[in-house]
């Protein structure tokens, strides 16, 4: 099933390939890999090896939401303005991306489960864990985490806040200082963050990225911003280039332990 849904989207992507948060799923799971023991990757290979690359495979779980339209939730945690504390948030009857991941770590966690099942897991939580790293994944409700807050850029094109941050930040970043320095900067900050503590809670992970969601220089709130400027979107370079680097670092601290534990 995995690979039917693949050759499908491998060729969607090659006619539309500017949906952003490839390229960021594709650089977290990708610089995670690389962090792995070599006794996790033994393990995971044969799980990815029909994508080519984990990073070609942490896309999977977005390539599906059309067709298995009960993952859709799966993705982010929304939280009203009144909540705050997203340690406190309750996921719908529909899900959201805690119960996800969780249900997916066991998945991996059970000896018994089929190759399919444990492929799926894997894809799961490798994009889970770059999902919540998105400050817009643990937005609002109302306004489905910032794809409801329209914004335009200095020429007038239209865009919306979730967008913007799901990609056109990346988008732009590219193109002001090259994708290999922007690998680089990534690599960079991957090997100044793993020399701190890091939380093994998604809660906590997306506790942060609901902080920078709310904080004044995103304009978010209140639907502070109306235009996105260059100057908004490169004052922000270094958050995108964090969120990644730490995603990179806690997806492979995550998988390192499950089969560590497992195995």
């Amino acid at each position: 099933m995995i690979k039917r849904f693949f050759l499908f989207f491998l060729f969607l992507g090659s006619v539309d390939a500017g949906a952003w948060w490839d390229r960021g799923h594709s650089l977290v799971c990708e610089e995670a890999y690389k962090l792995l023991s070599s006794e996790v990757t033994d393990k995971i290979d044969p799980l990815i090896d029909e994508f080519g690359s984990f990073g070609r495979g942490c896309l999977w779980a977005d390539w599906i939401k059309g067709e298995r339209k009960e993952t859709r939730s799966w993705h982010y945690i929304n939280l009203p303005n009144e909540e705050q504390d997203v340690s406190k948030a309750i996921c719908p009857k529909n899900g959201c991306i805690f119960d996800a991941f969780y249900s997916q770590i066991k998945i991996l966690k059970d000896t018994k489960t089929s190759f399919l099942k444990k492929q799926e897991a894997l894809m799961f939580v490798g994009h889970f864990v770059g999902d919540i790293h998105q400050p817009m994944h643990a937005g609002y409700p109302h306004d489905l985490g910032g794809n409801l807050h329209r914004l335009k850029f200095s020429n007038g094109n239209k865009t919306n806040m979730h967008k913007m941050w799901d990609g056109q930040i990346i988008e732009h970043m590219e193109l002001v200082i090259g994708s290999d320095r922007f690998e680089e900067v990534i690599q960079e900050k991957i090997h100044t963050f793993l020399s701190i503590d890091h939380s093994s809670k998604i809660e906590n992970w997306a506790q942060e990225s609901r902080d920078i969601a709310m904080s004044q220089s995103v304009g978010y709130r209140d639907n502070d911003l109306e235009i996105a400027t260059d100057e908004y979107m490169e004052s922000h370079f270094d958050i995108v280039q964090n969120r990644i680097a730490l995603a990179a670092i806690r997806l492979s601290k995550t998988l390192n332990s499950i089969y560590k534990t497992n195995h």
